[in-house]
């Protein structure tokens, strides 16, 4: 009993960790994610911070940004061997973001933000199970980023930032929690998991420097942030063995890291009206996953012999990459501007790590974008982007599926208004 219940904690696991790889939007704002992403080089306003704090330099007097994401993910759907082609219960959602900066004098620039930095929502209802019931199946993971910094002018051309972030990640999960099946051909105990989450941080460092009237370079660096996720209550369904429903009242996740990050981007301006922007960002993932451990202590009542304390680390696999992105941006009279935008990024997951739960990279982001005065002092900005269908077979055997497809499609819209 102790070793099937720890092999059910691995799989527990997995979801978890699959959501802390799905969390990063392509862009943040409208105008980033109009652009395909592509804002390194050029990035101004309160969303450098999150791209570039060195774009903070950018701001003549100040400048305050907010931020609204509605996206729609009713096309994602996961299929198994026990199911046909099954969508979404929680289809749409809406994230909010603000940015400010502020000159101190003609050299320093100060700025702060809070942004929904990512997150991670699945829910399935009403899926068969390999056990002859029909249960739920949800992993909800989220992530938010406060910063501090600011941009230092040291020349005409050159700008330099720093960005200190606190981040705050929560994460629950079901698997299952209503079916507990005990014989002499299988057992299976599900499992309900609430309020982990925990604090970390990280350093992020940005350049930007005008090398010549047309050509602008910029490149940044963020930190590893390691998070432990700890204060959550863990209830394992042991009705089938007659010890009912049973809560471990501490349970801690562990090694969950964001990783280190690297990107470097241009901005070439072809002609008055129209610039071109290209980017290239390291994720390093393989280090950052490579220690995810679940703990779980102080059950409420009687458990199996030996899972009075229950602890896993988990085997997933993830890779670095690299994230190509472009942009082009054309001037209209008026101080309006259209854009567009294009994305790509391979899946970071190795296909046996793949669950139901984890938001299936696509390879392509598609974006175009509009933006406009509306008054002195006010802009207004929007970009529709658009993941392609994107479909993924796969076999995870520490998962009760057997063999899987996952399918990838969404659709989001991002406003943001601009006071300077």
């Amino acid at each position: 009993m102790k070793k099937y219940c720890i092999g059910l904690f691995a799989a527990l696991t997995a979801p978890l960790c699959h959501a802390a790889n799905g969390i990063y939007l392509t862009g943040y704002g409208a105008t980033s994610t109009g652009l395909g992403g592509a804002d390194i080089s050029h990035v101004a306003g309160g969303n450098a911070l999150i791209a570039n704090p060195a774009g903070l330099g950018n701001i003549s007097r100040h400048r305050q940004d907010y931020t609204l994401s509605a996206f729609s993910i009713d096309r994602i759907t996961h299929k198994d061997e026990f199911n046909k082609s099954t969508r979404l219960a929680n289809e749409n959602g809406v994230i909010l973001g603000w940015g400010g900066g502020w000159r101190v004098d003609n050299a320093l620039v100060i700025g702060a933000a809070v942004n929904v930095a990512g997150g991670l929502g699945f829910v399935y209802n009403g899926l068969n199970t390999p056990f002859g019931n029909r249960d739920n199946l949800a992993s909800l993971f989220s992530l938010f980023k406060f910063s501090l910094g600011g941009s230092w002018n040291v020349s005409e051309r050159l700008r330099v930032g720093l960005a200190v972030a606190t981040n705050y990640a929560s994460a629950e999960q079901d698997f299952y929690a209503n079916t507990s099946v005990a014989n002499q051909d299988q057992a299976f105990f599900g499992i309900k998991v609430r309020n982990l989450d925990g604090w970390g941080g990280d350093i992020k460092l940005g350049l930007q420097y005008q090398i010549n009237d047309d050509l602008l370079f910029g490149i940044n660096y963020t930190s590893e942030s390691h998070i432990d996720l700890n204060g959550g209550h863990l209830q394992v369904n042991y009705e089938a063995i007659n010890l009912g429903r049973v809560t471990y009242n501490d349970a801690k996740m562990g090694g969950l890291e964001l990783p280190q990050e690297l990107g470097a981007g241009l901005a070439w301006t072809a002609r008055p009206d129209l610039r071109l922007h290209l980017e290239a960002n390291w994720f390093d993932w393989h280090r950052a996953t490579g220690g995810l451990t679940l703990t779980a202590s102080n059950p409420d009542g009687p458990v199996p012999a030996g899972a009075e304390n229950l602890r896993q680390r988990s085997t997933l696999t993830m890779r670095s990459e690299v994230v190509y992105s472009v942009g082009i941006g054309k001037s209209l009279p008026g101080n309006k501007v259209i854009r567009a935008g294009y994305s790509y990024h391979d899946l970071v997951l190795e296909r046996n790590s793949l669950s139901p739960s984890f938001a299936l990279v696509p390879q392509h982001d598609l974006s175009i974008g509009f933006g406009t005065p509306l008054r002195q002092g006010l802009r207004f900005d929007i970009a529709f982007a658009y993941q392609p269908r994107t479909s993924e077979s796969y076999n995870n055997p520490g998962l009760p599926f057997g063999r899987s497809t996952a399918v990838n499609e969404s659709f989001s819209i991002h406003i943001t208004l601009s006071q300077h």
